[in-house]
């Protein structure tokens, strides 16, 4: 059993979180939500020892496992009874080969070689990561690296499993995987803590929800959610996610398009304001891309499953990634691609350059009035002065959309912009697309998000190969 007695967390004297009161039982799933920022990332980082040891900040109260405190541990001696997937998985790779990132913790522990194989293989059928194995990692989706991160921590023979918004970046087919991993995990006895806001695919297996709402916690438990008035009263006193799952036919109408990108054969339309003609991308001389796209004025969502190709087209648009192909907006040719495109990345870290909230978002805009608002609207402004580096990752991805919102370019990209964001920001999100078409824009979204398509509309297309 897990308790935890009386924590308090603070950095530079500010609260953080306050009074915390916890018990967990071995076999128990344990969820956590709330607003972005709240502090759900902390707890995860309080149990492994990262905070204080690597991030700092002022703690006090403690952690008790089977009735031995673990607070003065440190994060290596935790590491033999706590496992962590954290939101963005590239900071947990030690390893450039995915076979290889799964075997390292157990070659760590010393164990066989042949039990390390077993593992492996058991983990990843379980998973339905085989496909992903002897692969460089850096090559994969972002879907994928989570894939792999989960697999990693799955393997591990440890007594408690923390998860950091595990879903982020995955498609629904992958999150059922996830989710029959939670539940093997729970049938094995382990104590699962799970940082999340996509939560329906929690509800039937969860035994604690646990919402964080100014600095404290109120948990309810499995009986009380099985109660639809209750789940709706507490759905809209937090702004909670979706309970239920929102499925892919419930978005499919006459805006909908299938894409296969290895077949050039796609007919343009008159009103595509966005052309991306004869798009062509190879890796190690093997064609992932090969096809014509149109876009029109407005809201566009790309779908598909993890590893299709929908970065990979997103980046050949943007010129990350060079191949053959022209692209062309409202008829003209698009030579240099920043002088129309912004863009937010899946992995937001590789776009912050400044030291503070504010110099970021002046990097694109002079306009002070401007500025404020749109911080405000995101609720950065109160951390303006904040390195970016240290906020949150659904702070930083707000960050990100608060430039391309901010920018006068016509083109706006967003790669999963919803991992990490509760409901409230979601309806922020909806409503800052919904701005941005107004003012002519054009954006494409990647996502998995379901129902982040279906609050906000628009024009689908699906990627398949």
């Amino acid at each position: 059993m897990l308790n935890i007695k009386n924590l308090n967390l603070s950095y530079e004297g500010k609260n953080i979180l306050e009074d915390i009161n916890l018990e967990i039982k071995e076999g128990e799933v344990f969820v956590l939500t709330g607003f972005s920022g709240t502090g759900k990332s902390s707890i995860i980082k309080i149990l492994n020892g990262i905070i204080p040891e690597m991030s700092g900040g002022k703690i006090s109260g403690e952690i008790i496992l089977n009735g031995e405190s673990i607070h003065d541990k440190n994060i290596s001696q935790r590491s033999k009874y706590v496992s962590t997937v954290f939101q963005n998985p590239k900071t947990q790779f030690y390893c450039l080969e995915s076979t290889d990132e799964i075997a390292f913790p157990l070659e760590n522990r010393n164990i066989d070689r042949e039990v390390i194989f077993e593992k492996i293989d058991t983990y990843t059928k379980l998973l339905n990561t085989e496909k992903l194995m002897d692969k460089n990692i850096f090559s994969l989706s972002g879907g994928e690296k989570q894939l792999v991160a989960i697999t990693s921590v799955v393997a591990m023979d440890n007594k408690i499993y923390l998860f950091d918004e595990p879903s982020a970046s995955l498609d629904h087919e992958s999150i059922g995987l996830l989710k029959k991993a939670i539940l093997k995990l729970k049938k094995m006895g382990k104590i699962v803590i799970i940082a999340e806001h996509r939560l329906y695919y929690l509800m039937d297996i969860l035994d604690t929800l646990a919402i964080i709402s100014d600095k404290k916690i109120s948990t309810f438990s499995k009986e009380d959610l099985k109660k639809d008035d209750f789940k709706e009263k507490i759905k809209k006193e937090y702004i909670l996610r979706s309970f239920k799952e929102i499925p892919k036919n419930k978005l499919i109408s006459s805006n909908y398009k299938k894409i296969n990108l290895l077949q050039n054969d796609n007919l343009l339309e008159k009103n595509n304001v966005l052309k991306c003609l004869d798009f062509q991308v190879k890796f190690d001389k093997e064609k992932i891309i090969n096809t014509s796209v149109g876009f029109e004025d407005g809201i566009n969502f790309i779908i598909g499953e993890n590893g299709v190709g929908k970065s990979t087209f997103i980046k050949r648009l943007s010129n990350i990634y060079k191949g053959k192909g022209k692209t062309f907006y409202k008829e003209s040719y698009v030579k240099k691609s920043y002088d129309y495109i912004s863009m937010v990345m899946q992995d937001v870290n590789y776009q912050i350059f400044t030291e503070s909230v504010w110099s970021e978002i002046s990097i694109v805009s002079d306009d002070k009035d401007k500025k404020e608002k749109i911080l405000k609207e995101l609720d950065l402004y109160d951390k303006k002065d904040f390195h970016p580096q240290i906020l949150s990752g659904g702070e930083k991805q707000r960050l990100m959309i608060a430039l391309a919102k901010a920018s006068k370019k016509p083109i706006v990209i967003l790669d999963e912009p919803t991992s990490g964001l509760c409901k409230k920001q979601l309806l922020s999100m909806v409503n800052y697309l919904k701005e941005m078409k107004d003012e002519g824009k054009i954006v494409i979204v990647i996502t998995h998000d379901y129902e982040f398509i279906s609050l906000c509309g628009g024009n689908i297309y699906e990627f398949v190969r």
